[in-house]
């Protein structure tokens, strides 16, 4: 085998997008089994599939892919019928292939062993065949190709090879649609077919193909002496190549379709004008949605990591441009100034669209995984989507997904009821469960809605008391919120699905990581709602620096609720601990010297800031306000990882370092104490 190393991080990124695509469209299959283009959509991804692994030398991959791929050539052509066990073995074959994709990318051998699942695979395509006419499709499908014109030179050069022993093939190539190097594809397959014989004509012709200009189909004449069936196994493999039509041919034959041909042009001729001008039309249309379609192209991420650190040095740069400009009173610099933040705003906003990725990224194995829960759990789920385009920072869409799987698989266990205990009260025996999306302005809400039992607050109460957690005078609203405390859990059974549902408080500490805060609603009876609230971007943060003990520190904009001038006044002492009079409640106090462990300030310019944690407020001390800021954060380093109250750190306008506070661990870690 040849060395492929350097094809190998291509072929694991376009191997994870078929993958993708065919768990996507497999389970639409299973609701929609006469979709033709589903059908064609699985047909093309699975064949890519095949083409790659042979390509990279990868065997049993190649093979179990060509298994699938031939009973999806049935099911294409009407041969075989969709059935739910069909559907089934196609996902225990997506499985394997995962498993064995996963192994090459740990540098491991294909040690699964796929004997069984062929088996089982060669055994579906004998089964439930239906009558269908594949040679009458495959003939309706090779008529939409255009042969090369052949001259009479071309002719005499036919009848000499015959003689000599040599076949004459037409053979038609449609590439797929979404190949983005059409012409190197097409140059491939003609390379391969030149190893087995010799091409008399191309249409396009070899000039046209050398320019690039191959559309998603190109045909041609090759004169060889090697049967049908070794020519196909020989180009076999090709990586987007989606149907090769080949036919035997002998020169009596050509010369009766070339005749045909020419009665059918002199028959369109007489066409009416308008149809004419009609057909020009749509072409042009055509011509132009393909010249809006978009382009992409890769990009390494530590590159764009790179590009991002690049434009977050910029901002501090301008910023202490601003700071310089402001204290020296430099005019001058102001307009040049102004320049330089209208363009580094504008790279900041283009790059973090590039960091940006659609929350379908996440969505996509979520179907999948809530099929086969239903069918574990012997429930009627639909699960819906919605809000699949809204975008996210990549950081935020990698380390989303792991907790979203925790409260889906939560609702499908203990929030949905049984079909007849939802049937005796009244619902439908399908239960919904619905995930969205939607952008509010510099953050996006993603919430979870059940039509289940909902949260029972008299059985979080006894759970509660179980635990030494007193409920006394809190609101059922606030009692649902006990199921993010550590290793809470109502679950009266253990389920192989959700276990006890402890890990509610790692969800909570894994959405607070991400600069995010989660909450629930809940009616018992009519289901639960989970809304989480998410940054859009983790990178560049508005923030509100303020001093404490003579240091600066930032606080980020999102978690701030109010503002108020400090007052004695206000704070109190209840129960060995200071609260805060805020709006006719009463909310912890945290003096942020104390919670950092500086020297207490008298300053007479104190100010309170009242923070949002979730549904729960805690006013923090300052010494003093300086002003809003956007900054960049910086990580700590390893050295300091596990330093807490800290997020991170960034570069202010006079070169200065500041300390990013992680409200969120401070107040949860460090409640209003009394002062002594």
């Amino acid at each position: 085998m040849e060395d492929n190393s350097v094809y190998r991080d291509l072929f694991f990124e376009e191997t994870d997008e078929n993958l993708a695509i065919l768990n996507q469209e497999v389970l639409q299959l299973e609701q929609h089994p006469e979709d033709k283009q589903i059908i064609d959509a699985i047909f093309r991804a699975a064949h890519t599939l095949k083409g790659m692994a042979a390509t990279m030398g990868y065997e049993k991959m190649a093979t179990l892919t060509h298994a699938v791929e031939n009973i999806f050539e049935l099911v294409k052509n009407g041969q075989l019928n969709v059935t739910t066990s069909l559907v089934s073995l196609f996902f225990e074959s997506l499985d394997a292939l995962t498993q064995l994709v996963e192994g090459l990318r740990e540098e491991e051998d294909e040690s699964l062993d796929i004997t069984s699942l062929i088996k089982k695979l060669e055994q579906a395509g004998k089964a439930n065949q239906s009558a269908g006419e594949t040679d009458e499709k495959s003939a309706d499908s090779e008529s939409v190709f255009s042969y090369p014109q052949l001259e009479e030179a071309d002719y005499a050069v036919i009848e000499a090879a015959e003689a000599s022993g040599y076949i004459l093939y037409s053979v038609g190539v449609r590439v797929e649609k979404e190949s983005m190097m059409k012409a190197a594809r097409a140059f491939m397959f003609i390379s391969k077919l030149e190893q087995v014989g010799d091409i008399l004509q191309m249409n396009p012709d070899a000039q046209t193909m050398e320019q690039g200009e191959v559309d998603e189909t190109f045909t041609l004449y090759l004169l060889s002496k090697e049967a049908g069936e070794t020519i196909e196994s020989h180009v076999e493999g090709i990586s987007e190549i989606e149907d090769v039509y080949m036919t035997q041919l002998t020169l009596d034959e050509l010369k009766k379709e070339a005749a045909e041909e020419i009665e059918a042009d002199l028959a369109d001729s007489e066409n009416d004008t308008a149809e004419k001008a009609e057909a020009v039309q749509v072409t042009n249309q055509t011509a132009k949605k393909r010249t809006a379609a978009k382009q992409t192209i890769r990009v390494d991420l530590s590159r764009l990591d790179q590009f991002m650190n690049l434009v977050s040095e910029l901002v501090i740069h301008r910023t202490r441009l601003e700071d310089v400009s402001e204290k020296n009173q430099l005019a001058e610099l102001g307009e040049p100034l102004t320049q330089v933040g209208r363009i580094t705003t504008e790279l900041q906003e283009l790059v973090l669209q590039l960091r940006m990725q659609p929350f379908s990224v996440v969505v996509q194995r979520f179907p999948r995984m809530m099929r086969d829960l239903t069918n574990e759990l012997g429930k009627d789920i639909q699960f819906l989507t919605e809000g699949e385009d809204t975008e996210l920072d990549r950081t935020v869409i990698s380390e989303i997904g792991e907790p979203l799987i925790h409260l889906l698989r939560n609702a499908a266990d203990h929030g949905i009821e049984m079909p007849e205990e939802r049937e005796k009260a009244g619902k439908s025996r399908t239960g919904t469960i619905k995930l969205s999306a939607y952008p509010e302005g510099n953050r996006v809400i993603v919430t979870l809605t059940d039509d289940g039992k909902g949260l029972n607050p008299r059985m979080i109460e006894k759970s509660a008391e179980k635990k030494g957690i007193s409920t006394a005078g809190m609101s059922d609203e606030e009692i649902q919120q006990l199921i993010f405390h550590p290793g809470f859990s109502t679950a009266q059974e253990v389920t192989g699905i959700s276990g006890r549902g402890v890990g509610m408080d790692a969800v909570k500490e894994k959405i607070a990581a991400l600069n995010g805060k989660i909450e629930t609603i809940s009616e018992v009876g009519k289901g639960t709602t989970f809304t989480i609230t998410l940054p859009l971007t983790l990178s560049i943060i508005q923030s509100l620096l303020v001093k404490v003990s003579k240091e600066t520190f930032a606080i980020p904009q999102a978690v701030i609720d109010k503002i108020r001038k400090y007052d004695d006044a206000d704070v109190r002492s209840v129960h060995q601990k200071e609260v805060y009079s805020f709006e006719g409640q009463t909310i912890p106090v945290i003096r942020l010297s104390e919670a950092l462990s500086l020297d207490d300030s008298d300053d007479s310019q104190k100010h309170v800031i009242v923070v949002l944690i979730g549904q729960n407020r805690y006013a923090l001390i300052v010494d003093e306000l300086v002003h809003q800021k956007e900054i960049v954060i910086k990580k700590l380093g390893s050295e300091l990882n596990t330093v807490s109250n800290f997020l991170g750190a960034t570069i202010l306008g006079d070169g200065s370092i500041s300390l990013i506070l992680d409200v969120t661990s401070i107040c949860t870690r460090k409640k209003g104490k009394k002062r002594e």
